[in-house]
């Protein structure tokens, strides 16, 4: 069993708690705070994902299952800065007027190639947000990444759904132009058009 402390708390939302891993510093666990059936959905998505050889170049890792002091926790890849720091979400980005422009490009110009994997190997995100996506710095800016850290799979986990390419198709770019038309409401977007190039 891992014991869990709360200087180990990376972040808190309304159904689920992450903490840092105890003893491994690239991964994180996840516990439901009440019991629902989004995390099942989720991971029912995950292997269906791995037994499709899905690169997880922009999805972040599941390495399944540990029981801690605080319950059954899922573990994931927890991303971190080239400088050890836990990267941040997107949201945290665009929302910060401290963020320099060199971030904010930086960051942006990591978009098409987000929108590329998430096209051609046909993940869907039924979450797709700024605060559901991280955005992992590195000293070599062309290795900078978005890495997709929640809110996957659909809904209603219909078999049927995940077999067509032309309804998941469909549904990732309904999600995908959500996605985009909430950055572009971004104050620092709307003060700097010239960031519109990258969206």
């Amino acid at each position: 069993m891992l014991f869990l402390t709360e200087d180990l708390l990376v972040n808190k939302g309304t159904n689920r708690v992450c903490y840092k891993h105890p003893k491994e510093s690239s991964k994180c666990l996840k516990i439901d705070l009440k019991q629902n059936k989004e995390t099942k959905r989720e991971l029912k998505y995950y292997k269906r994902l791995e037994k499709k050889n899905i690169p997880f170049t922009m999805l972040s890792r599941y390495y399944g299952s540990e029981e801690t002091n605080y319950g059954k926790a899922e573990v994931f890849e927890l991303i971190r800065d080239s400088n050890g720091k836990v990267s941040k979400e997107v949201d945290k980005y665009l929302n910060d007027s401290n963020s320099s422009f060199e971030d904010i490009e930086n960051l942006l110009k990591c978009i098409p190639f987000f929108k590329k994997y998430i096209f051609e190997n046909k993940i869907y995100v039924k979450d797709l947000n700024t605060v559901n996506v991280m955005y992992q710095k590195n000293e070599n800016s062309k290795e900078n990444r978005l890495v997709i850290i929640d809110g996957l799979a659909h809904s209603n986990y219909n078999p049927i759904f995940y077999s067509c390419d032309y309804f998941v198709l469909k549904k990732i770019e309904i999600c995908w132009e959500k996605f985009i038309k909430s950055i572009k409401k971004k104050s620092i977007i709307k003060q700097n058009p010239q960031f519109l190039k990258y969206l």
